[in-house]
């Protein structure tokens, strides 16, 4: 296919992959949180996040008992110009791609030092902050007990849209949701307006444990003159990121992989010539994340999506057991909107891999990596 003009396979993607995530929602085959646990084959407990013990009391309150922590966020929507495809090239498939086929105004989320004074450096280990380059947003962590206060700024120079931070898994009050509803649309912190500033206030009581979604949950805009207003279109441009909160249980690893999976659709974003389907911004190996690790490291992946699909996350050469629907060894999992998947695993298959959705027109639309592991 050239990547001169969108296929006819592409355009029937757009609505086809709409229509999948309603049939299964119908089906019943969504679930509110699709964490997936892995362990290792030698000790079944060592790297398992923990989770309610079968037959629990639903009815019992997950109470949040203050440690006296508070971890303060400084974070920034901001608005760029953003190449999916920077090397302008699909290894999978062979296909040459021009900037202009896959470049659009991005908004994304960056983290810096108090005051939003300087903007904080790259980290990626296991406890880090993440890429910080926007698409995802930085990861926000915290432990159990934990107060987070979120300061946020919308300075989306380009759409000008108001903006929020709406979180998941996290406890909050109806002024911290940062959930926008036409019938209540002052609401404090639902639509912080160019130029203004938020703060949040979250909380992270037990039931908190895992990783979570945030994203803008703002007003509904347009990206084109007299087009229908878009709920969570913020989101879409990616105005997202992951959260994370463990415990004392949690088990400490020597890599941490965050791995959002998300779309695009040209009916949306009219730069684009193609529906994308992206990994933390970018579309085809070597646009997307390359993630390394050594044999004998202890490994987790947190992986997270929003939108309108339903994707499946694969990685090649490597299995984990499963927490989600069947319950024994798989090498693909389910993810749908709004859900996360935690895998961990201790990494003993050397070589070059890729991971991937096993949805093959997701595959095909970009969502696609690599990972290298080393003796």
């Amino acid at each position: 296919m050239s990547a001169d003009q969108a296929s006819p396979e592409t355009t029937r993607n757009d609505d086809h992959g709409r229509r999948s995530a309603l049939r299964t929602l119908l089906a019943g085959g969504a679930a509110t949180a699709l964490i997936g646990s892995a362990t290792l084959p030698a000790s079944a407990e060592a790297l398992t996040e923990p989770s309610a013990a079968t037959g629990a009391d639903p009815f019992a309150a997950d109470t949040f008992r203050a440690s006296g922590r508070v971890r303060e966020y400084w974070i920034q929507a901001e608005s760029f110009e953003h190449n999916a495809v920077p090397n302008g090239y699909d290894a999978m498939m062979g296909r040459h791609i021009k900037p202009e086929q896959s470049t659009f105004w991005a908004i994304g989320l960056r983290a810096y030092t108090d005051g939003w004074g300087r903007l904080l450096d790259a980290d990626t280990g296991p406890q880090g902050v993440g890429a910080n380059g926007g698409i995802p947003g930085p990861v926000l962590r915290a432990e159990v007990g934990d107060v987070l206060r979120v300061h946020f700024r919308n300075n989306d120079e380009h759409y000008k849209w108001p903006h929020s931070l709406h979180p998941h898994g996290v406890r909050y009050g109806r002024d911290a949701d940062g959930g926008w509803l036409a019938d209540d649309p002052d609401h404090p912190g639902t639509a912080v307006p160019f130029g203004g500033s938020y703060t949040y206030t979250w909380t992270c009581p037990p039931g908190s444990v895992g990783t979570w979604p945030y994203h803008d949950h703002a007003a509904p805009q347009a990206v084109r003159a007299g087009a229908e207003p878009m709920m969570e279109i913020g989101a879409e441009l990616g105005l997202f990121g992951v959260l994370v909160v463990t415990d004392q249980k949690t088990p400490a690893v020597d890599r941490e992989f965050v791995v959002f999976l998300h779309d695009l659709y040209r009916s949306d974003v009219p730069s684009l010539v193609q529906n994308l389907n992206l990994v933390n911004g970018g579309a085809y190996l070597d646009n997307t994340p390359t993630f390394t690790a050594k044999v004998g490291d202890r490994v987790r992946w947190r992986i997270a999506s929003l939108g309108s699909e339903f994707h499946v996350f694969h990685l090649h050469g490597h299995r984990w057991r499963s927490g989600q629907g069947y319950q024994g060894w798989v090498d693909s999992q389910l993810i749908g909107p709004s859900s996360t998947l935690t895998v961990e695993y201790l990494e003993d298959n050397p070589g070059d891999w890729i991971y991937h959705c096993h949805v093959a027109h997701h595959m095909m639309g970009g969502m696609a990596g690599r990972y290298r592991v080393t003796r």
